[in-house]
């Protein structure tokens, strides 16, 4: 009986060294991975501030290309390049003048007060000219 108690006293022994291993490595294991998901949180934030620093200096760029890209096509900047070349502005020597139209926008729509036509002749180009024969009998008669 001593010899199983010792052995059973032995065994506990051990399992409670087991234990206090276990307990021991898993603390150590869980702090690992709590120092790895930190570092990985800490180089993800450098990486961000990075990324956002490289984007404000291409916008940055960007404002000033635009810049350049604005004054390049403006009007005294083509200007100058235009002299630059040798071509020159010529000034205008004259104008078309226009004749005047004698047409009265304000006249109601229709027949004007002074045509002369026989009123069976505007009938007759009318008809003819709703079937088709000819655009302006009219003139033709005329």
């Amino acid at each position: 009986m001593q010899v199983a108690s010792s052995t059973v006293a032995e065994r506990l022994r051990l399992n409670s060294f087991g234990h206090a291993y276990l307990g021991v490595g898993a603390v150590l294991i869980a702090v690992l991975f709590y120092l790895a998901l930190a570092a990985q949180i800490t180089q993800n934030s450098y990486d961000i501030t990075r990324l956002q620093d490289q984007q404000r200096l291409l916008i940055a760029e960007q404002d000033q290309l635009r810049y350049q890209e604005v004054t390049l096509h403006a009007p005294a900047q083509v200007q100058q390049q235009a002299a630059q070349s040798g071509m020159q502005r010529v000034v205008p020597s004259g104008y078309v003048t226009g004749q005047p139209v004698a047409i009265d926008l304000t006249a109601p729509v229709g027949a004007t007060a002074n045509d002369s036509t026989p009123l069976w002749a505007r009938a007759l180009a009318a008809v003819v000219n709703t079937v088709g024969v000819t655009r302006d009998v009219l003139a033709a008669s005329r």
